[in-house]
């Protein structure tokens, strides 16, 4: 079994606390040192790293909205595209009827002078066959019977002006 020696046990005592006082001096502070200054490497490291996903984030969120007023800037000029092409066959329409009405109102004017032209001439007519009837009256004698005749004759004459 296992003994335990006075001796040697206050020799392992002695050479510990010595070693332990030898590598406190020497190693301890600049073991310390390195593990402080990785320690605060690391914590600058994830310091930078939500920063900069912050800074992401921030400019993710101002793509999105620049993105979203680009789709209302958008939407905006379809709406007034849409309004003007609306506006526009509106007024196209308007112009067309007011065109057509234009040319109604011009064509019932020229069938008016027409219908006036048409009407001096067959006054004239109907005059130039008075006066012709007149002077046929007067060069004839005038009996009952022919005077219905002439007078038959002339309503005949009118009628067929006045269907030409």
């Amino acid at each position: 079994m296992l003994q335990l020696e006075p001796g040697m046990l206050i020799w392992t005592w002695v050479t510990f606390i010595a070693l332990f006082l030898v590598l406190a001096k020497v190693a301890w502070k600049p073991l310390l040192a390195v593990v402080e200054e990785r320690e605060q490497k690391i914590s600058d490291s994830l310091r930078k790293a939500e920063e900069a996903q912050a800074e992401a984030q921030k400019l993710l969120d101002e793509q999105q909205a620049k993105f979203a007023r680009a789709q209302e800037e958008i939407q905006k000029m379809l709406k007034e595209s849409k309004e003007l092409a609306e506006k526009m066959k509106e007024e196209i329409v308007e112009q067309a009827r007011a065109e057509a009405e234009k040319i109604r109102l011009k064509a019932e004017a020229d069938i008016q002078r027409e219908k006036q032209a048409a009407m001096l001439e067959l006054r004239k007519q109907v005059a130039d066959m008075a006066i012709l009837a007149a002077s046929n009256l007067l060069q004839e004698t005038l009996d009952p019977q022919k005077h219905r005749a002439m007078i038959d004759d002339y309503i005949n004459q009118l009628d067929q002006v006045k269907k030409n």
